[in-house]
């Protein structure tokens, strides 16, 4: 019997599952292979949805699942302690968990995700709001329901960090929501970059700074946070610059599972490395062609997002089948890639537009503009993920 083992049930994780649920269903009904999923808790949150959430765009009921609802019943799920992962031993191909279990595998998929690390930033926890989380965000609504003037910041610490395009669009949208609300007159927005661009992307970067300008929104380049200083309501830079807030919104530091900063199996930050083609775990000399990365949980040259993992998940799973069976052509990753931009809400003076920029590891994206049909069709997609979840497309 082949063994499966998939640790962690958020998008990346269950969508390789279920697509493997599918395409070995003959092999797990005699017996032949097992797929067992494990994961440290059982919600299934819609990460996406936070910022729409923060803007009444979207209700968070709309953001909640159970991860036991959308993975197939032919899977066997475990979490809590008995699905917690803490040891790894990729030599003997045998995983350790919070409950003392162990479990030996064939074949191993990594989808753990990232963690946000606040608390590594001076000063931060003190006043600390972020919309990378649903309390987060659920929290940043109340509060700027009642914010009608001063200064917003929102201070990007670091990369890597969860759809990287997220700084702009917070920014744009929290513009457009002021707006709507008739104080934006009273309100500035900055935001700080560690970095010397807005995006990546050079057709990104290049719509976002237009649109910046256009809209009165600051943004200030190489900003390395050192310290914040909630009584003074400042935010120092490792060069001594500091910045005035009255309300100050972080996009946290990113870092890869605590097991495998621990273990050294990932890079400085805890994000695995590997072949950024056929997704197979690789360190240096070391590879293991039975190990296969995804997701938030890699330090491959991609965006963390949803939409890479998706991509990702079709690789994976038509790869073990082929490991699995011994047939059908292997595939590769491309570095596909999309990261939806939102640049205005559905208010009384607009009508919602956003975009979805593509590219790969060759192809830029073209230039575009954002507009009312890429709205809708983002609220679609961000409504219909679970649905890619649970049916495996």
């Amino acid at each position: 019997m082949k063994r499966i083992a998939i640790v962690g049930a958020s998008f990346a994780g269950a969508e390789v599952a279920n697509k493997l649920a599918r395409r070995l269903r003959w092999e797990l009904a005699r017996g032949d292979a097992e797929i067992r999923v494990f994961d440290k808790d059982n919600d299934f949150l819609v990460q996406a949805m936070y910022p729409l959430i923060v803007f009444n765009s979207l209700s968070e009921e709309h953001a909640r699942w159970r991860k036991s609802e959308l993975l197939d019943p032919r899977i066997k799920f475990y979490h809590g302690p008995k699905g917690e992962l803490v040891s790894i031993d990729l030599r003997n191909r045998e995983l350790g968990f919070a409950d003392g279990s162990k479990y030996n595998y064939d074949y191993l998929v990594i989808a753990t995700g990232a963690e946000f690390a606040p608390q590594e930033v001076p000063g931060l926890m003190k006043d600390y709001h972020t919309f990378f989380t649903l309390d987060g965000a659920l929290e940043l609504r109340e509060i700027l329901s009642r914010f009608s003037r001063g200064t917003i910041v929102e201070l990007f610490v670091d990369l890597p960090i969860k759809c990287p395009i997220v700084p702009l669009k917070f920014g744009l949208l929290l513009d457009s929501y002021l707006k709507d609300r008739n104080v934006r007159g009273n309100v500035n927005i900055k935001l700080l970059y560690p970095i010397d661009y807005l995006h990546a992307q050079p057709e990104v970067n290049r719509l976002g700074k237009i649109m910046c300008e256009q809209r009165n929104i600051e943004y200030i380049f190489r900003f390395m946070v050192s310290e914040v200083n909630a009584e003074e309501k400042v935010v120092i830079s490792d060069s001594g610059e500091k910045i005035k807030y009255d309300l100050l919104i972080t996009i946290p530091p990113h870092r890869g599972a605590k097991v495998f900063r621990d273990s050294g199996l990932g890079d400085p930050l805890g994000f695995l490395p590997g072949d950024k083609s056929t997704l197979r775990y690789r360190k240096g000399k070391e590879l293991y062609e039975e190990v296969y990365i995804i997701g938030d949980a890699t330090a491959l040259p991609v965006t963390k997002a949803a939409s890479v993992a998706h991509y990702q998940a079709d690789v994976i799973a038509e790869n073990l089948v082929s490991d699995i069976l011994g047939t059908g052509p292997r595939k590769i990753y491309r570095g596909e890639d999309i990261c939806p931009m939102l640049t205005d809400l559905y208010t009384h003076e607009g009508r919602g537009r956003a975009w979805l920029p593509w590219w790969n590891y060759t192809v830029n994206e073209m230039p575009f503009i954002t507009t009312r049909f890429g709205w809708w069709f983002l609220r679609a997609f961000y409504m219909t993920l679970p649905a890619v979840v649970r049916g495996g497309l």
